[in-house]
């Protein structure tokens, strides 16, 4: 990749107890291999290099070191601590050994050292990311990265080994076309929408991130690049109207969060309710209106008529 080292590196003037306890063990010698490791990551990567026992050698002879092992009392100039003690062994050369009491100190970092055969250390790749903070893309391994993602800045770019960026998105770093057993060319589909899914998506966070992941599946080929559109509109309706918190982009891809909105929202079918008609109240008849239908009003009698009345309906004495 072009550019990726850069010209110069921050060297504080206080360092830390690793650094002390490297001086003392191999004197001003150890700490100036240490500050060349540091010229070889800064300006080979930028935040690693690569480093085994020919880079060593190589290394070694740049910096004019002999072996250890040789006759002579220099061995302990190279090797020997401030108490004359003997050199730590005699098969390998002084800068293996600084190399491998950096790593025990944790000047470098010794599991990504034993997995990938690469010298780097989280205080490196911060201060890489400040110098190059100005880059419009600066690509990090996802392999080697040991920062956190709020130490991760915007211009960032997370690759695996086996994707590699072009303008659009990542794609699998082979041939663009493979050949079926029939003799066909088969393509790999590539993602051209993720603009109309980052433009949807209610939670626009960690750009680099989704994308690569949006591409992979898409590469995969168990999902389309319009279903992935439509669940990110499903998703921000259905964040809009529930208020719920959001899940940043690329886990809502990761974790398949996806797949519970791929479906288009149906509109809601609202029922009409049938209303019946109030029944229209009757008028109350007048009393000649009763009078004539064999009502009578009581209150309108005098108590010897209303007995009287009785007397006549019944039939009986009151």
């Amino acid at each position: 990749m072009a550019d990726e080292g850069v010209n110069y590196f921050p060297l504080y003037c206080t360092l830390d107890e690793k650094f002390e306890l490297l001086e003392a063990e191999y004197g001003l010698k150890g700490f100036a291999i240490v500050v060349k490791l540091f010229q070889r990551i800064y300006k080979e990567h930028g935040y690693y290099c690569e480093w085994n026992n020919d880079i060593s050698l190589i290394f070694a002879k740049q910096c004019g070191f002999s072996n250890v092992g040789e006759s002579g009392k220099n061995n302990r100039d190279f090797l020997g601590g401030a108490d004359g003690s003997s050199p730590p062994g005699k098969s390998k050369n002084l800068i293996d050994h600084v190399v491998a009491a950096s790593l025990r100190r944790g000047i470098f970092n010794k599991d990504i050292f034993d997995n990938y055969s690469i010298l780097t250390s989280r205080g490196i790749q911060r201060n890489f990311l400040r110098i190059v903070r100005n880059r419009k893309n600066v690509e990090i391994k996802k392999e080697y990265l040991l920062l956190s993602d709020a130490e991760i800045k915007g211009n960032v770019v997370i690759i695996d080994d086996s994707y590699v960026r072009n303008e659009e998105s990542y794609v699998r770093n082979e041939q663009s076309k493979v050949k079926e057993s029939k003799g066909k060319e088969k393509e790999i589909p590539r993602a051209s929408r993720f603009e109309d899914f980052w433009s949807a998506y209610p939670n626009q966070q960690r750009r680099n991130l989704a994308e690569k992941a949006y591409c992979d599946l898409i590469l995969s080929g168990t999902v389309k690049e319009d279903d992935l559109v439509l669940a990110a509109q499903n998703y921000a309706d259905h964040v809009k109207d529930s208020g719920d918190k959001m899940y940043l982009p690329n886990n809502f891809l990761e974790k398949c969060v996806f797949e519970d909105y791929l479906h288009a929202k149906e509109p809601e079918i609202v029922k009409e309710v049938e209303t019946l008609p109030e029944p229209e109240e009757e008028p109350e008849p007048d009393a000649g209106q009763l009078a004539a239908e064999g009502w009578i009003d009581p209150n309108a009698m005098s108590d010897e008529e209303f007995e009287e009345y009785l007397k006549r309906v019944t039939g009986n004495d009151v």
